[in-house]
């Protein structure tokens, strides 16, 4: 698999190449987890076909994935693939397969779910095209001993930064945490529908939110609100 240079940055772009050398693949996705929310932010493809899968996950899929983190919280289970989970032919079958992977043309997918005080905070998912290269039991081994060391260093390098930017945005603009819950959700571009969604809120709620929000950072969209604390918390 050929990584694309310009999409994924600093701690992502080598983590994908040495994931890639250990256990080739077609397709990479990093993301940070929003525990409890069911969402994600700060997501990374390796290639454009992952950036627009990524995005129709977010819209469609996420709620019906058996391998979404939230279906993991209460485990100590590092990794999780198709084949673990199901048959080949049930997973054919399966309302995630059918309405998401085949038509993105990918068929395997392993997610690497990477914690803190026993909370995902983190999900690396490989994927592969092809129906007959499973992940083996060898490759499967390789990335659990790998997942230690990601996780030791995603807990120096991701969560720092992220506490940073959350303690920013309240000495700053005086955002609550369920304000800040909000922004980070906005941040990656979804829709209201899926932000409340994720957010398990109402459309009302979020929009009394939204509100608050661009009352406080003097803006009059979520467009205006991104570009803003984009700016703000780089």
């Amino acid at each position: 698999m050929k990584v694309s240079a310009h999409l994924p940055m600093q701690f992502q772009q080598p983590l994908f190449e040495m994931v890639d050398k250990l256990v080739p693949v077609d397709g990479l996705r990093f993301h940070i987890y929003v525990p409890g929310d069911g969402g994600f932010k700060a997501e990374v493809g390796s290639c454009q076909d992952v950036i627009n899968m990524t995005r129709a996950y977010t819209d469609e899929a996420w709620h019906c994935d058996p391998m979404h983190p939230s279906r993991f919280e209460d485990s100590s289970r590092v990794i999780v693939t198709n084949t673990q989970l199901m048959p080949d032919i049930h997973w054919k079958n399966s309302k995630i397969y059918l309405g998401f992977f085949q038509p993105h043309n990918f068929f395997h997918d392993a997610d690497i779910f990477f914690r803190q005080q026993g909370r995902i905070f983190s999900v690396l998912t490989l994927l592969r095209r092809d129906m007959h290269r499973p992940f083996t039991p060898h490759e499967v081994e390789l990335l659990t001993n790998l997942q230690p060391f990601v996780q030791f260093t995603l807990s120096q390098v991701y969560l720092p930064k992220r506490m940073h930017n959350r303690q920013s945005l309240v000495s700053d603009f005086d955002l609550t945490a369920r304000e800040i819950d909000v922004v980070e959700l906005a941040l990656t571009g979804v829709s209201n529908k899926v932000l409340a969604a994720q957010l398990k809120i109402s459309l009302p709620t979020l929009r009394t939110h939204l509100q608050n929000i661009y009352s406080k950072t003097n803006v009059h969209s979520t467009s205006e609100l991104i570009s803003k604390l984009m700016n703000s918390l780089n």
